[in-house]
């Protein structure tokens, strides 16, 4: 199962809550969970969820998903009780309220039928709404270089399953071989996390595949999955947050 969970916030003052609050709100998150399951979340290390705020429509909205079923009942089922409409970001000395919660739901098979069973166009268009960062050999990697973005996503999509695998080698090395950057405008950014300054990115990014259609609408799944998990590191954190558009 995959679901997302949209929640409007708004402060007394009516203040714009940054992407970079999302770092206290997985503290928040983590207050509302309680028990064993925060605790798992916490020692696991591809986590089933993202979370991170974005602004919409000149709203703030603080946006959680899951990637399986265990996930959606330890963490979006809290988040929905009708008793969690407020609580205090103590660092800004925030009263925030819940003014609003959208549900999104979808099963494997309704995921698989409307993302791989379907012929998808040959160009995908990406928008990194909240700073997106990769790690390699130590290193952070602030681009969007094919091979870590398509790794990232394919990792996750793995992790989210107990009976497909996404990670193959020899499948990666085909995405690759068959996608081309055809436009991009990106940024340069820094998130700061519990001190850490971490050099990201923001912007969008258009891709365009050949090869098989197989391989197109497989790749177009991946993006669609990673609307769910995020791309690249610290994504219950706030970073990562793509869409296709």
């Amino acid at each position: 199962m995959l679901a997302k969970l949209q929640l409007e916030l708004k402060t007394g003052n009516g203040d714009v809550i940054p992407y970079q609050k999302a770092v206290i709100l997985q503290s928040i998150l983590m207050g509302q969970i309680g028990g064993a399951y925060a605790n798992k979340l916490h020692e696991s290390r591809l986590h089933p969820y993202c979370q991170s705020v974005i602004q919409q429509n000149g709203k703030n909205i603080w946006e959680i998903c899951t990637t399986n079923a265990e996930a959606y009942q330890g963490i979006l089922l809290p988040l929905q009780d009708a008793g969690f409409r407020h609580f205090f970001m103590e660092d800004d000395q925030w009263e925030v309220d819940v003014v609003q919660k959208q549900m999104q739901q979808k099963t494997k098979s309704e995921f698989m039928d409307q993302y791989y069973f379907k012929d998808a166009g040959r160009y995908l268009n990406i928008e990194f709404r909240t700073p997106a960062a990769f790690k390699s050999q130590g290193e952070y990697v602030f681009l969007p270089e094919l091979r870590l973005l398509y790794q990232s996503l394919m990792m996750k999509y793995s992790a989210s399953s107990d009976d497909e695998a996404a990670e193959d080698e020899d499948v990666l090395e085909q995405l690759i071989a068959y996608s081309r950057v055809s436009k991009y405008r990106l940024r340069s950014c820094i998130y700061s996390l519990h001190g850490v300054r971490i050099p990201a990115f923001l912007g969008q990014l258009s891709i365009r595949v050949s090869g098989p259609q197989a391989m197109v609408n497989f790749l177009h799944m991946l993006f669609r999955f990673g609307e769910y998990a995020g791309v690249g590191i610290k994504t219950a954190m706030g970073m990562g947050n793509i869409k296709l558009v």
